[in-house]
């Protein structure tokens, strides 16, 4: 499953790494995953 692309809070740039610690290359701040704001979609499960 593809990873969404997750935004510098600040300057609204993408970051590289992850997925605990995130790197802005624009404003040069480490940004932790727990300090973003987004959700993961998850598949509704099927009765078995």
């Amino acid at each position: 499953m593809p990873r969404a692309r997750t935004c510098c809070p600040r300057c609204r740039t993408a970051l590289d790494g992850g997925p605990v610690l995130f790197y802005c290359t624009s404003c040069r701040r480490a940004v932790y995953a727990a300090d973003l704001s987004a959700e993961v979609a998850t598949a509704p499960r099927r009765p078995a």
